[in-house]
């Protein structure tokens, strides 16, 4: 008897949660949402979509959200539309207790802008992720171009595609532009000094400074931070009294060396 009033007990229980459950949803579905609040992450990356750009992509959907009942609001679509938004890294959407929803965003960070030996021009973030340039922003990032083969189509590539990162799905040539980019963006001093990323017509990757008409020859990507490590030091500490200036070519491809040409 005992065990019979025991399951009868846990039966109504259940019941009752499942019960206030469903009365908990439907009052929640017929909530009119008070506030679309849209917030923008950028974690120090140069601004490349805005608040009022989110705003106007979803009503150019006919997607209404404020004014409109909960049960009403298409937010899994609203999500997907975000997340197909090549500025956008991961869109997130949320409805508290009051009705309120919001998107919260994180947008990409470009690294590079990129421009091959077609003249087309896009944007490399910091994952290698491909995307188009903004028609209302530009980001003010290093620019690479040169010798580089253009890609079929200007589009990103996702990050878990074949279990590989998307740098390492771009063509060699853009794989060693998208290295170079971090590894000059890594240290405050090459990232502050060097203006152009150039791809010349051997493969080797050479820098153009913003001050100075040297060219720095990299070569390749292997032990890049050694080589900007020495380039630092180059700059910091052998050159003296604007010596920098005498030097037309600054070699970095050799191992433990640093070759100059002096100016004619």
């Amino acid at each position: 008897m005992k065990k019979i009033l025991t399951l009868v007990f846990w039966v109504a229980l259940v019941a009752l949660v499942t019960s206030l459950f469903i009365f908990a949803n439907a009052k929640q579905d017929s909530l009119v949402c008070p506030e679309f609040e849209i917030v923008v992450d950028y974690n120090h990356a140069p601004t490349l979509i805005t608040q009022s750009d989110i705003r106007q992509e979803i009503t150019r959907e006919k997607i209404r959200v404020r004014g409109n009942e909960i049960g009403d609001i298409e937010s899994v679509k609203i999500q997907k539309l975000l997340n197909r938004n090549p500025y956008i890294k991961e869109a997130t959407i949320t409805i508290g207790v009051n009705g309120k929803v919001k998107a919260h965003i994180l947008q990409r960070n470009p690294v590079v802008r990129v421009s091959d030996m077609n003249g087309t021009q896009f944007y490399m973030d910091n994952e290698g992720f491909v995307m188009p340039l903004s028609s209302e922003y530009a980001a003010r990032v290093v620019i690479a171009n040169g010798h580089i083969k253009p890609i079929k189509k200007i589009r990103g590539l996702q990050s878990n595609d074949a279990g590989k990162k998307a740098y390492q799905q771009l063509p060699a040539d853009l794989q060693k532009i998208y290295i170079a980019s971090m590894a000059v963006q890594r240290d405050s001093f090459t990232n502050a000094m060097v203006e152009q990323i150039y791809l010349n017509n051997t493969g080797d990757l050479e820098l153009i400074p913003k001050i100075g008409r040297q060219t720095i020859v990299l070569g390749d990507t292997v032990e890049i931070l050694s080589k900007l490590s020495k380039l630092k030091t180059f700059y910091t500490q052998g050159m003296k009294q604007n010596a920098w200036t005498q030097y037309k070519e600054i070699n970095l491809k050799y191992r433990n060396q640093v070759v100059c040409t002096k100016s004619l």
